[in-house]
């Protein structure tokens, strides 16, 4: 994809970007940037604009349609011979398609390059094509030509060079409606049947060409029969009486492949079943257990993971016959923006290759992102509950209503707000939180808290998590945004020895914990417990210890840090958490707590700083200016 289009997506997909962010994911300088987003606006007219303020980069979209008409002509210049993997497609296509060798000059001419510049594509689409046992072959003057297995051929063009090797290939109006019924009876999606019309355009051209299969390899015999191979079947029998030809076995076949890595919405074919399933199945649970064993949250519904089976059973399919998903257009992005959710890919696909013995490429640890986001989401959706606040009006309502205003700028979305006079305030215990206004009085075990017409948000945020409200959990300082911050206050903030490691520096935490009364007496062995089935060291510079203490109501937590060089080896930085039951909280807080310390941990230098700061201020100065500019 070419930068002027990555950057337009970028901008689609978030309300703003920082411009050394949008630098760094397209792997150039700031400057750089800066010249790209002034020739974009040139472009996109009176359609859209790029604005930049506060260090940040804006997407503003005046006319939609105008705007998608501007982005897809911009798209097309990546097919040019100014894009490396343009260029190495237009050399594969030519090669797949010339009857005769095709001499280097020749391409010269073609693609207005100089020869060793082609000369160096050439040896770029050598090594694209060593995984599929296909080879580059002839003499200077005389021409080059593909040689190889007609399957590894074929996959080659599938993967690389399908746009510059079939784009306008006269397939026919009746093939070309025969195959849409046949995929829409089976309800492929708009993306899948694109998919698979490219593989009936192969398969009919090469065939018919005199450029045959052959046998297939025998990993192939487990789609006989399959949903796959039933949908190709399909398409043989639609397309076969136009040709006025029977299509071999292995070439129907083929056609099954793409299949196998696909959802099918329609017909099942006989049983429906996949031979993959069961593994997938085992495959499963063996990530969900291990993601619990490693995080203590067992995330997935019965229907999430019904839906995650049946993902994994298709991955697996795609790993098995070497089918690609398309390179992600921005590599990183997800991980930069679900970190949590990535690591948790990163175990799943641990296991996979564990089980498989094959590599989970980019493309499938970005769909594992997503899924384990969705997890996620709908786990912090389960666990919520609306959280009642009673207002307590000593100076009539309008006080008690501007009041309600602020609150719920810094409350959860959902929470249910209640006015009385404090004349006949009622009955306050089934509230989670009562706020008087001045002047009311009322008496009540619940959590209290007093405020007027004049709000100040983060001293409001800093009594609100003071209460320790179980159904609120910890609310992020208005300042720093950091629940790091929120969870810990001067007296926890530990400055731990040089040499000490990360055993050591645990046990330092959870004994000022201890002696601060803060903790019971079964946490320590509780973190031991944790420890023995998985390390919580997510790297050799930055822990996250935690475990749950039955003696809590509200997390309590610790932050250690062990000063040291950069140059140094070693722990710096230890997070210890003590969590309450998962019946007595919200426990989102511990995928919120371990989401920010990821990010934290992907910034080596921040992490270094942190390890050589002296008190909690220090801290609270520093994350702020880290959540504002997260380059630091």
């Amino acid at each position: 994809m070419n930068r002027a289009v990555s950057i337009l997506l970028q901008l689609e997909s978030a309300d703003s970007v920082a411009k050394d962010a949008l630098a760094m994911r397209c792997g150039v300088a700031a400057r750089t940037i800066s010249t790209d987003v002034a020739q974009l606006n040139n472009s996109l007219g009176t359609a859209a604009s790029i604005r930049f303020s506060d260090g940040r980069y804006r997407l503003l979209i005046v006319d939609a349609d105008a705007y998608r008409r501007v982005r897809d002509r911009l798209a097309i210049v990546q097919e040019s011979f100014n894009d490396p993997q343009w260029r190495a497609a237009y050399i594969l296509a030519r090669l797949l398609h010339s009857l005769r060798p095709v001499r280097i000059e020749d391409l010269t001419l073609d693609m207005r390059l100089g020869r060793t510049s082609v000369v160096a594509d050439i040896a770029q689409v050598r090594e694209l094509l060593a995984p599929y046992g296909v080879k580059i072959e002839g003499r200077t003057h005389v021409g080059l030509t593909l040689a190889g297995p007609e399957l590894g051929i074929r996959l080659a063009i599938l993967d690389h060079a399908y746009a510059a090797a079939y784009r306008g290939y006269p397939l026919g109006g009746e093939i070309h409606g025969a195959v849409e019924q046949v995929l829409g009876e089976y309800g492929l999606s708009a993306a899948n049947r694109e998919i698979m019309r490219g593989w009936v355009t192969v398969v009919l051209d090469r065939y018919l060409n005199n450029q045959p299969l052959g046998a297939l390899p025998p990993t192939y015999a487990d789609l006989v029969d399959s949903p796959a191979h039933d949908l190709a079947r399909a398409l043989a029998a639609a397309v076969e009486p136009l040709l006025n030809e029977q299509l071999p076995d292995d070439e129907v076949l083929f056609l099954a492949l793409p299949a196998a890595g696909m959802r099918m919405t329609g017909a099942e074919g006989p049983g429906g079943v996949w031979r993959s399933a069961e593994l997938a199945g085992a495959l499963v649970e063996r990530i969900l257990d291990r993601v619990a064993n490693e995080m203590d949250v067992r995330l997935a519904t019965a229907e999430l993971v019904r839906e995650f089976t049946q993902h994994v059973t298709f991955l697996v399919n795609r790993l098995r016959y070497s089918l690609h998903l398309a390179t992600d257009a921005q590599p990183g992005r997800l991980e930069e923006e679900y970190p949590l959710a990535h690591r948790m890919a990163m175990i799943a696909a641990e296991e996979i290759q564990q089980e498989t013995g094959l590599v989970v490429e980019a493309g499938e640890l970005s769909l594992l992102t997503t899924y384990f986001q969705v997890f996620l989401v709908d786990y912090a959706a389960r666990q919520r509950r609306e959280m009642s606040v009673t207002i307590v009006s000593g100076h009539g309502p309008a006080t008690a209503r501007l009041v309600r205003s602020h609150l719920a700028t810094l409350l959860p979305a959902g929470t249910r707000y209640t006015i009385v006079p404090d004349c006949a305030p009622g009955d306050l215990d089934a509230s989670d939180l009562v706020v008087t206004t001045p002047g009311a009085r009322v008496s009540t075990n619940r959590p209290t808290l007093e405020l007027s017409e004049l709000f100040d948000r983060q001293a409001v945020t800093r009594r609100l998590n003071a209460l320790r409200i179980p159904t609120l959990g910890p609310l992020a300082p208005a300042a720093a945004g950091s629940l790091l911050v929120s969870l810990i206050d001067e007296n926890r903030f530990v400055r731990l020895p040089t040499d000490a490691g990360y055993p050591e520096a645990t046990q330092l935490l959870i004994d000022a914990l201890r002696k601060a009364g803060l903790v019971g007496e079964g946490f320590e062995a509780a973190i031991a417990a944790r420890e023995a089935r998985a390390t919580m060291q997510l790297d050799d510079r930055l822990a996250f210890p935690h475990a749950t203490d039955p003696t809590l109501v509200t997390p309590v937590c610790a932050l250690g840090v062990v000063p040291r060089a950069d140059s140094e080896a070693g722990i710096r930085v230890v997070f210890l958490m003590a969590v309450p039951q998962k019946v007595a909280y919200d426990d989102t807080v511990l995928i919120r707590v371990y989401d920010e310390i990821i990010r934290l941990g992907g910034n080596a230098a921040a992490v270094a700083k942190i390890s050589r700061l002296t008190s909690y201020e220090q801290f609270f100065y520093f994350m702020e200016n880290l959540q504002s500019n997260p380059t630091t």
